[in-house]
Formats: C-alpha cells, structure tokens, sequence
C-alpha cells in the first residue's frame, strides 16, 4: 500500500501568518526504519489517516543562538544574514558534525569580526502536525521517511525577507542577452515529467471556478490547466507566438518580454487568478512584475506561483541556483508578500514515481518535485485551500 506523510506548519500570526503543507509519498516498506512509524502505517491502513508526533524528528531545538569568529567561516560566497548554509560551512565549531554535515543552520547577523547563527532545526519553532494516510499515487523506489523533515522549514520568512532574497546581485544572469532571441525559436517540449505536471494540475483545480477570468503568466503551448472546468477564460503572456498559437487553452495571446517592461497590457482588475509555472525563475524584475499581477487581479483574485527543480541555467536568476529547493520558496513567498499579497500558503510534493515512459526514467527515478506558493489580494485575509 502506499502512502502519504503530509507535514503542516505555520510561521507567523493573523494576516501576516504563512500556512504550510509538505508532502512526502512513500512505500510501506519506507517506515519500516522506526517502530513509531511502522505503527503509525499499520493504523492508516486500517483506518485511512493516523495523526504522528514530529517532534522527535524535529531536533535540535531550543538551543540559543551560537556566535563564532568570522575568520573561521567558509559559505563559498558572500555572507548574507537571513539564509541557510550547510553546517559543513562553520567546520571547526559546535555545530558542524564532520566535514560532510549538510544540515543547514540559519545566518542570523554577520558583522567583520564574527557571526552568529540558529543552530535549531528549521522546524524547531514552528507549530506542526504530521499525519499519515493512504494514497492513490505511486511512490519512487527508495524513498524514506526521514526525508519528510529534510527541507522543510527553509521556507520561513527571515527577519528582513528584502535584504535576504532583493539584493541586486543575485538577479543577475549567465546569459544576459535579448530574451527574445533566447526564445526565438518554439520549443514544443515538456520541462517536466508527466506526473509532476499532473499535480500542477490538480492543484490549479483546487481553486479555479467556472467562468473564470485567468492569465497564464509567462505562457507556452501547454498551460498545465485540469479538464474541469473547461469553460475558463484564459490570457496567455510569454515569448513565443508559435507556442502560445498552439496553446488549446488560450482565448487571448500576447507576446511580451516582462524583463524589458514589467507592465501588463491590462486594466486593473481583470483576471480572477494569475499563473505562472515553472517560469519564476527567470524574472529579473519579479517584484514590479507582481506588482502588476496584483493590480490586474480582482479583489480576492489568486496569484499561484509553481516551480520544480529543474529549469534553463543561462537564463535563470543568479540567485535561483544559490538557493535550496525550499529555500526557493522562502523568496517566492517573499514576493508575494512584498507586492501586497496576504493570505500566503505553500506547498510541496515530493516522492512519486518517475512514468517509465520518461526520458530521464534510467537517470532520475523519481519524478520532478513540485513546489508552489500562494496569495490572494486584500479582500480576504483568511487563507483559502
């Protein structure tokens, strides 16, 4: 039997709070490491969900914050307080367990002589809950339960999201020429694999209704919408006429380059919902981009945000490949929160299997991850999901 490990948390309070839902698919055989999670597994399949302690996976916590010598710190970069960094990076200290630890630690202040850094789990000061429950969705091979509590958590808004994800450094890009030259040519391929798209899916037809008015934001010949409802009206922006042309989906078309001009060619209040998948990434303007997203939204309106891991290198922001996968979606957040979004919510999914038909089946057995990141503009502060 499959199942599915769904971790929820929240970070901050009222309008300002962020709800959070990972997702991790896996085998039975993947809680057979722990007798708390083979109990856990056993209940869920007589019952169908079974509610689990995380709190003995969330570890450490409560420890105070953990100041060192700035000479002795390698992050392979530039410090910059409010990011993650592998705990390989302060070798030498308490919080480093050999050369290889990976767990990452937040940098919370960086001044000339020293540092100081959480050295708490991610999760450590986040309310939780984790449940287990059947799925109909098939798990990858080798996964563990232990993954579940790898990555979450780097989510969290730091103290001062501008000055940790806004620096204009990090949207600089490898290849920084036209991108419509870039783009010239349609590429009529998928980026991501079947299944991950079929969650894109799903998730877009949790919230859209019939009728409604939506623009698929940085568009191309396939705009990742369910069956139903069919009869939305959907605008699509992007680079490439021939792929938008082929885009069945599509009432309207508009080519349009949102790195020379961020302007959307509407009025205000137009849409209902503004999507944008697997494109974020190569914005070098995303805060007056989603500026403009929210004035073309109708009170209410959703901004949905979607990504994987993977994308086009020479035109990705500098930033995007700095980041950890979850961490990505600590800046998506970020953004929306900036341009004025409330009611933010993310979400993740990891742990399907790779559809054998995939070319990358033999190199990658798992299918592609997704996250994504939501809002809704001022006229209800309460999250909707």
């Amino acid at each position: 039997m499959t199942l599915e490990a769904e971790l929820t948390w929240s970070a901050g309070r009222g309008i300002d709070g962020v709800l959070h839902r990972e997702r991790l698919i896996l085998a039975d055989r993947a809680l057979l490491a722990d007798g708390r999670w083979m109990r856990a597994a056993e209940a869920a399949r007589a019952t169908g969900a079974v509610e689990l302690d995380p709190a003995p996976w969330i570890t450490p916590r409560g420890l105070a914050p953990v100041e060192l010598a700035a000479g002795g710190v390698r992050l392979g970069g530039a410090a910059i307080p409010g990011r993650f960094y592998p705990r390989l990076a302060f070798a030498g200290s308490s919080l480093a367990q050999g050369p290889r630890d990976l767990r990452p630690v937040r940098l919370l202040d960086c001044h000339d002589d020293h540092v100081r850094v959480d050295p708490n789990h991610p999760l450590a000061a986040a309310a939780t809950r984790l449940v287990i429950c059947r799925s109909d969705l098939e798990p990858a091979p080798g996964r563990r339960m232990v993954e579940l509590f790898d990555g979450p958590g780097l989510q969290a808004l730091p103290a001062d999201p501008a000055a940790t994800f806004f620096r204009l450094d990090g949207f600089q890009r490898k290849d920084e020429g036209a991108d419509r030259c870039f783009y010239a040519e349609p590429r009529f391929i998928q980026h991501l694999d079947a299944r991950c798209r079929a969650q894109i899916g799903s998730l877009y037809g949790r919230f859209l209704q019939p009728g409604q008015r939506v623009l698929d934001l940085m568009a191309s010949w396939d705009s990742h919408l369910p069956e139903i409802p069919a009869d939305l009206h959907v605008a699509g922006l992007g680079l490439n006429q021939a792929e938008l042309e082929a885009n069945p989906r599509l009432h309207e078309v508009v080519v349009k380059d949102l790195n020379l001009r961020a302007d959307l060619p509407w009025g205000d209040a137009q849409f209902d919902a503004v999507l944008c998948t697997a494109a974020l990434e190569y914005l070098v303007r995303p805060r007056a981009v989603l500026a403009e997203v929210r004035r073309v939204l109708r009170p209410g309106g959703l901004c949905l945000l979607s990504f994987s891991d993977r994308w086009f290198p020479p035109k990705a922001i500098r930033m995007w490949s700095q980041l950890h996968a979850f961490e990505r979606l600590g800046y998506t957040l970020a953004l929306l929160k900036d341009a004025g979004f409330v009611g933010l919510n993310s979400e993740t999914l990891r742990g399907m299997k790779r559809p054998e038909d995939d070319k990358y089946a033999a190199e990658r057995d798992g299918a592609d991850p997704l996250f994504a990141a939501w809002g809704r503009t001022a006229a209800i502060a309460a999250a909707v999901v």
